[in-house]
Formats: structure tokens, sequence, C-alpha cells
């Protein structure tokens, strides 16, 4: 996966963390009559910044083919159902708590956020993304395995319900090297 893909990713993961911000910011350019470059600036960067990475990930994503994919069959599935509740408490919740009308509580924010995205990005760390839910996509735990018959376990992201596919092959592209993309076949 690109640095560029895994930075929209990882910005993308903040998403409603993103739309509270441009509440407020919104908010206050309605409220308060006086300078408001804080506020203008913010709405800016957040609204650029998301169109650029939903077109950047709507390319990585939907142009995908078989071509470089990994074919396994599936052995075991389960759901991963409490990966986003737990992304939102764990990594969104504590950053309500800096105030984004204020320059200096900005600069403090972005600050975090870099250091963690510096970090996310560069150890190739992807945990849940709330977009890619809205989008339909899927978070599963798999038991695969390979044409030599060994054991794989990984997460695997998926249009498809992949727990009405055990026992069928399906392909899979590298996101990271615990997270694998699911190439379905219809949408080629």
């Amino acid at each position: 996966m690109s640095k560029l893909v895994s930075s929209c990713l990882y910005f993308t993961s903040f998403l409603p963390l993103w739309i509270s911000i441009l509440f407020i910011d919104i908010k206050s350019r309605f409220e308060s009559p006086e300078n408001l470059w804080t506020e203008r600036i913010s709405i800016c960067v957040i609204s650029l910044a998301s169109i650029i990475s939903f077109i950047v990930l709507q390319s990585a994503f939907a142009h995908n083919s078989k071509e470089g994919s990994t074919k396994l069959m599936v052995k075991d599935v389960a759901d991963d159902k409490t990966i986003s509740s737990e992304y939102l408490l764990s990594y969104i919740l504590p950053l309500f708590a800096f105030d984004f009308t204020k320059w200096d509580q900005v600069v403090l924010f972005l600050i975090f956020f870099v250091m963690l995205g510096f970090l996310c990005i560069s150890h190739n760390h992807f945990s849940a993304n709330i977009c890619l839910e809205i989008l339909n996509y899927k978070m599963f735990t798999c038991e695969l395995e390979d044409e030599d018959k060994n054991v794989i376990q990984w997460k695997i992201i998926s249009h498809r319900t992949l727990t009405t596919h055990k026992g069928e092959y399906i392909y899979l592209k590298s996101l990271n090297n615990e997270i694998k993309l699911d190439i379905n076949e219809k949408k080629q």
C-alpha cells in the first residue's frame, strides 16, 4: 500500500472528528463576528483534505484486479463487529479535549495528530475506518489456506459477506502485513 493511500486511510479514519470540528467552526463563525481565521483555515483544510482522500481511496479500492493478488481458500470466518466502536473510543474521543476555535489548541492538536499519523503510516498500521463501513466494506478475521495447505490468519476487508464463502477461494491484495483487501470477482 502506498504512503498516499495510507495517509488517506489515516485521515478518513477520523471522519467523526472532522465532522465535529467543522460543526464547531461553522457554529463559531455564525455566533461571533470577530476575526475567525482559525475557523476559516480549518474549514478549508478539512474540506480539501477530505475531498482528496475520498478520491484517492475511491481510486485505490475501485480499480483492483486479480493481478498481483494472492489466491487463498477461506477455512473459517469471524465478523469483526466491535472494531469501529473500539477505534472511536480509543482514538477519536480523546481528541475532543482540544478547543478547535483557538489557534494554540489547534497547534497542540496538530502536533499530536501528526505524530500519531507518522507512527501509523511509517509502521503501516491500519485498524478501522468508518468511511469504509459507510461504503459497505466489512472487516472479517479469517483463517485461510494457501495452495501448499499452509494456514494463515488475516483480517480482511470485503464488500462481500465472507461468512457465506467458507470453502471457496478468494483473491486478496495486501493493505499491510495484517489486513488484506478482498478482490471480488464480480467487480472485474
